[in-house]
C-alpha cells in the first residue's frame, strides 16, 4: 500500500497553449489506501526533494521525454560489445505472479481470450488464453505511461485498436514534470500486436511540455458510424473527436487555448452514438459540467439542478441494457457522500443517475436522481469498520462505475475497494464489498480481498457471460467467474505481466542463497528463494515496500513500511513471517517516506538508521523479541547528536564499510556528506567532509563504499540540473566528478537522467561500477577521475531498457547484483569479470599508442598494423567514426573535446586522445 497524489500540470507556455497546475498552481496530493492515506504530504515532499532542480526549487519542465531522448545518444552493452567480449549476462528474476498499477484493460470483440492490458510504467501487454500468460507488445523504447485502450469493435474494422498515454494522475518515483509525460495516441491496425504514434497528437519535442495530449484520461470509439472511423479523446482540458481513423482530430468540448482548462474530462460513447462528456468545475463556465451530444459535434449540457459548485473527476457508466439510463460517479469535495477514513480525514464523493426522455435531454428532456446518499455505509450497513472499507476514489484516482450486462438493477462502484449494489443504488440494504481490501480490514496488517487488490481502474465483462468478469488495479489485472454470487471469488491474472514497481531491493550477502526481498510501492514486501522466474514470489508483509533487509544465513529479515515503521521477523521457507515485533525507535521523527536504514556487514547484530536530523543505532538487534508487539522500542537505540543546523535538512542516505569495518557515511537532501569512524560504540561525534565541488543543496539518494577499501567512495546526487556523481579515493577529504557521459553538460545541467543508486565491485580484474538511473542502468569499469569522461555503457539494454532503477545489492562472495526496477521488475547478473561491465575497459594492450597526443589533423597508432577498423567515440559515447587503420586516421572534421579509441579483433583495449 502507499499514498499516490495527483500530479499536476506544471508545465510550459507555448504559442499554441498554457498548461498550469490544478488548485492555484500547487501540487495537491489526495489520500491513498491504507497507511498511506496519512502520508500525502510527506510522499510529496520526498518525491520534490529527491528530483528538483535546487536552484528553483522545481523539476525542469518536460523532464522525463527529455532525458529518454538523451539517453538514446549513450552507448548500450550490446553495441558496444559486438567486437569485443560478450556482455555481462542478466536476468529476469520477478516477481512472475504479481502486477503493477494498470489503468487500461479490454477484451477483443471477435475472442475473448484475447486481453489488452497497459501498465501506466510497463507499456502495452497482450494476452491471448485469457489472461492466463502475457506478452509485451511494445519495445522498451515505448512511452509506457498507457492509461487507455479501446478497440474498432464494428465488422471488417476489429483488427484496429487505439491506446492513449499520459498518466495525469497518481505517477511514482518520478514527480512534477518528470512524470510519465504521455506522448499522445497510438494506433495498431493487427489487433493490437504493433503500435505507432498518431503524429497530430504527438508533440514529439522532449524539451517541453507544450501538448495538452502529453496528460489525458480515456478514449471512446463510436461503433454506430459505418462510414467514418470516429474515435473520441478526453485530455487535459478537452475533448477531441476524429473521424479518419485519429490521423487529424478537432476539439469538441473544452478549451485548447488560453489558461482556463478543466483538469478532468471524460467521454463515453453508446452503442447508437450517443457522446457524453464530463468536464471538472475548473473549467471555464461555459464548458464545464456534463454535457451529451448525437453527433458528437453539437453537446447540450445537462447538469442536475443539485450539481454542486465544486467537482473534479466524473466517471460515466452507460447501461449497457439500456442506454437512456447513464451512471455518474463523482469526486465532489465538500459535498455529497462523506466518507472517514482511518485518521479522521473525510473525503466526499457522489453518485446521480441520469435517464434520456425526449428532446436533447435537457431540462424535462432528461430525469436526474441523486443516489449519494445511498453509497455504502461500511459503519451501519455493512460488516466493515469504516476504516478501509469505505467509498474512497483518493481524489478521484480509482474511480468508476459500471452496470452488469443483461442486469440493470446491479450497479458496481469502483474506488479503493469495489462495491456491488444489487438494487442500483436505490437503498443503502442491498450493497456488498466485493473487491479491494478485506472485510474488517484493519491495522497494523491490512488485508485484501481474497486474491484481489485495491486500488480500481476497469471493469469489463464477458460478452457471453456476464457473469465473468475482468477487473485492472494497482496490482495488475483480475479474473472472476462469479461477479453476482453471494460470494464473489477472484483469481489473479498476473502470471507474465511484468509491471511491478520497486524501491528496494536486499539479500544474503553471507551466502549464495537465491532468496531475495524487495519493497514495492502499493505492494508491501515480497520474497523469492530461487533463481527461476516462473516461481511465484510471497507477499511478505504490507505497505508501501521501503528498505529492507537479510541477516546472514537468513536467519532474521528486517522490513520496513513508508516513513520508517520497520520490523524484525522470521520467515519460513514460503517468505511467509512466523514471527515479528515491530522495532523503530521511540522518539524517531522526520523519516522520509522511503527512509533508508543498513545493517552493519561485519557485525549483524547493529544497525544504522536515518532518522531525519539524526543518525540512529541499534547495537542489540540479536535480543529484539519477536513478540509481535506493535508499539515502538527503546531497546538497544542510541541517537547520536544532531549534526545538520540548515534548516528542513534531513538524511537521506546510509552506508556502512566492511574493509575496515564500523566507517560510516551519510548523507542528507542539503548536499553534506558526513563520516563517523568507530561508529559501532558510544556515542560518536560525526566528520562533516569539505563538498565545495558538490552540488547546492543538492539531495544524496545513495553513498556507495568500496567493499575492498572504504576510503573509496561513491556519492550519487538525484536532482535534475546538476552533477550526479563523484568520487573520493582519500575518505571523502577530495571529490572528483565521474558522472561523464550521463551528464549533457560539465556542471550537470541539460537532459542528463536522474541517477539513483551507485554500487562499486571489486574483481579480481579491476572493479566494475554501475549506476541505477531513472532511464535505465549503466556500468564502467574505468572512472576518469581527471578529465571527467568516464564512460558508462547502458546495461541490459534489451530488457531493462529506459526503466528507472532506484536501488541494488551487491554481495561480494559471487559477485551477484540485484537490480530493483520500477515498472519492469527485479534483474540480476553475476558480475565475475569488471571488464566485462562496460565500455571503458583495462587496457590489455600497452604497446598500441595514439599520437601525436593532443593532435589537430590526423592521429597514429604505434604497434598497430593496418586493416584494423578503429571505432572513435566521443565523451558521450557516440560512435563518430568507424574507419579502417591504413597508417593515419583523419580527425581534423572532429571538435575539439576528448575522444576514445578502440581495435576491431582486439579486445580489452581502449586509447583516449584529445583534439584540439
Amino acid at each position: 500500500m502507499r499514498i499516490i497524489y495527483i500530479i499536476l500540470c506544471l508545465i510550459a507556455v507555448t504559442c499554441a497553449c498554457t498548461i498550469r497546475n490544478k488548485k492555484d498552481d500547487t501540487f495537491e496530493k489526495k489520500s491513498r489506501h491504507g497507511e498511506g492515506a496519512a502520508n500525502t504530504r510527506e510522499r510529496m515532499q520526498w518525491e520534490q526533494d529527491m528530483l528538483m532542480d535546487p536552484a528553483t526549487g522545481a523539476i525542469p519542465n518536460g523532464m522525463r521525454e527529455a532525458e529518454i531522448e538523451f539517453g538514446k545518444s549513450l552507448p548500450g552493452d550490446a553495441s558496444m560489445h559486438a567486437k569485443s567480449m560478450a556482455p555481462l549476462n542478466y536476468a529476469f528474476r520477478g516477481p512472475n505472479n504479481l502486477g503493477g498499477r494498470t489503468r487500461a484493460l479490454a477484451m477483443d470483440v471477435n475472442n475473448e481470450s484475447i486481453l489488452l492490458a497497459g501498465g501506466v510504467s510497463g507499456g502495452i501487454w497482450r494476452s491471448t488464453n485469457a489472461g492466463l500468460s502475457w506478452t509485451r507488445v511494445t519495445p522498451l523504447t515505448f512511452n509506457p505511461d498507457v492509461i487507455s485502450i479501446v478497440q474498432d469493435r464494428r465488422s471488417g474494422h476489429s483488427n484496429n485498436w487505439y491506446c492513449l498515454s499520459g498518466e495525469a494522475y497518481g505517477t511514482s518515483h518520478s514527480g512534477g514534470s518528470a512524470f510519465y509525460l504521455g506522448n499522445g495516441a497510438y494506433k495498431s491496425v493487427d489487433s493490437g500486436l504493433t503500435w505507432v504514434s498518431l503524429a497530430t497528437t504527438a508533440s514529439n519535442t522532449p524539451q517541453t511540455f507544450e501538448n495538452i495530449w502529453d496528460v489525458a484520461w480515456n478514449l471512446a470509439f463510436d461503433n454506430s458510424n459505418l462510414s467514418q472511423d470516429e474515435v473520441y479523446a478526453a485530455t487535459y482540458g478537452a475533448i477531441w473527436r476524429s473521424t479518419d481513423g485519429g490521423n487529424n482530430w478537432s476539439a469538441v468540448k473544452g478549451n485548447t487555448f488560453g489558461n482556463a482548462y478543466g483538469y478532468f474530462t471524460e467521454v463515453k460513447v453508446t452503442s447508437t452514438g450517443v457522446v457524453y462528456v464530463t468536464l471538472s468545475s475548473d473549467a471555464p463556465a461555459t464548458q464545464r459540467g456534463i454535457w451529451r451530444s448525437t453527433d458528437g459535434v453539437n453537446f447540450t449540457n445537462i447538469n442536475p439542478s443539485f450539481m454542486p459548485t465544486e467537482y473534479d473527476r466524473i466517471a460515466i457508466g452507460i447501461d449497457p441494457n439500456n442506454e437512456n439510463k447513464v451512471y455518474f460517479f463523482a469526486h465532489t469535495p465538500n459535498s455529497g457522500f462523506a466518507a472517514v477514513n482511518f485518521i479522521n480525514e473525510t473525503e466526499y464523493n457522489s453518485l446521480w443517475k441520469f435517464e434520456y426522455l425526449s428532446g436533447n435531454g435537457s431540462g424535462a428532456g432528461g430525469q436526474w436522481d441523486n443516489l449519494s446518499q445511498n453509497l455504502p455505509n461500511p459503519g451501519s450497513t455493512y460488516n466493515g469498520d469504516g476504516v478501509f472499507n469505505g467509498v474512497f476514489t483518493q481524489g478521484g484516482y480509482d474511480i468508476y462505475v459500471r452496470v452488469m450486462p443483461g442486469d440493470s438493477n446491479t450497479v458496481f462502484i469502483g474506488g479503493t475497494n469495489i462495491f456491488r449494489s444489487t438494487s442500483a443504488f436505490q437503498d443503502t440494504l442491498h450493497s456488498q464489498l466485493i473487491g479491494g481490501y478485506a472485510f474488517n480490514a484493519a491495522l497494523p496488517f491490512v488485508d485484501e480481498y481474497p486474491a484481489h487488490h485495491p486500488d480500481q481502474h476497469e471493469m469489463i465483462f464477458s460478452p457471453t457471460n456476464s457473469n465473468v468478469c475482468f477487473t485492472s488495479c494497482d496490482a495488475g489485472v483480475y479474473k472472476t467467474l462469479s461477479v453476482s454470487d453471494s460470494v464473489v471469488v477472484w483469481s489473479s491474472l498476473n502470471v507474465g505481466y511484468n509491471v511491478s514497481q520497486f524501491y528496494t531491493v536486499a539479500q544474503d550477502h553471507a551466502s549464495t542463497s537465491d532468496i531475495i526481498i524487495g519493497g514495492l510501492q502499493d505492494n508491501g514486501t515480497y520474497y523469492t528463494n530461487t533463481t527461476n522466474n516462473l516461481f511465484p514470489w510471497y507477499h511478505s508483509i504490507d505497505g508501501d515496500g521501503s528498505y529492507c533487509a537479510i541477516a546472514d544465513q537468513g536467519s532474521t529479515y528486517y522490513f520496513s513500511k513508508q516513513l520508517g515503521k520497520m520490523y524484525k521477523a522470521t520467515l519460513n521457507t514460503n517468505g511467509e513471517m512466523t514471527a515479528w515485533r515491530r522495532m523503530d525507535p521511540i522518539g524517531g521523527e522526520g523519516y522520509g517516506f522511503i527512509n533508508p536504514f543498513v545493517v552493519d556487514p561485519n557485525d549483524n547484530n547493529i544497525m544504522y538508521m536515518a532518522g531525519g536530523k539524526f543518525m540512529w543505532r541499534n547495537d542489540s538487534l540479536q535480543s529484539i523479541a519477536l513478540n509481535g508487539g506493535q508499539d515502538t522500542i527503546t531497546q538497544g537505540w542510541t541517537k547520536f547528536p544532531d549534526s545538520l543546523v540548515t534548516v528542513g535538512e534531513v538524511i537521506t542516505a546510509v552506508a556502512v564499510s566492511t574493509v575496515p569495518a564500523n566507517v560510516v557515511y551519510y548523507g542528507t537532501n542539503r548536499k553534506k556528506i558526513f563520516k563517523i569512524t568507530n561508529a559501532n560504540s558510544g556515542v560518536p561525534t560525526p566528520i562533516t567532509l569539505p563538498n565545495t565541488l558538490l552540488p547546492a543543496n543538492g539531495y544524496v539518494s545513495c553513498i556507495a563504499i568500496d567493499p575492498s577499501d572504504a576510503n573509496k567512495v561513491m556519492v550519487v546526487f538525484s536532482n535534475y540540473s546538476v552533477y550526479s556523481i563523484f568520487y573520493s579515493a582519500d575518505g571523502g577529504n577530495t571529490w572528483k566528478k565521474v558522472a561523464g557521459n550521463l551528464e549533457q553538460n560539465f556542471n550537470g545541467a541539460g537532459n542528463g537522467p536522474s541517477c539513483r543508486w551507485a554500487t562499486i565491485i571489486p574483481r579480481s580484474d579491476g572493479t566494475a561500477y554501475m549506476v541505477g538511473t531513472s532511464i535505465g542502468l549503466f556500468a564502467t569499469n574505468l572512472l576518469d577521475t581527471v578529465g571527467n569522461t568516464t564512460i558508462w555503457t547502458r546495461q541490459a539494454e534489451n530488457m531493462i531498457g529506459n526503466a528507472i532503477v532506484p536501488m541494488m545489492d551487491y554481495r561480494a562472495s559471487d559477485g551477484n547484483v540485484c537490480i530493483a526496477t520500477h515498472g519492469q521488475g527485479l534483474y540480476s547478473v553475476n558480475v565475475t569479470s569488471a571488464v566485462q561491465a562496460g565500455f571503458s575497459q583495462v587496457s590489455q594492450q600497452p604497446d598500441i599508442q595514439v599520437y601525436p597526443n593532443p593532435s589537430s589533423d590526423y592521429i597514429y597508432f604505434a604497434n598497430l598494423a593496418n586493416g584494423v577498423y578503429v571505432t572513435i567515440y566521443d565523451a558521450r559515447g557516440r560512435i563518430v567514426k568507424n574507419v579502417m587503420y591504413n597508417g593515419r586516421i583523419a580527425v581534423a572534421d572532429l571538435p575539439r573535446g576528448i575522444y576514445y579509441c578502440s581495435f576491431d579483433k582486439i579486445k580489452n583495449s581502449v586509447k583516449r586522445f584529445l583534439k584540439q
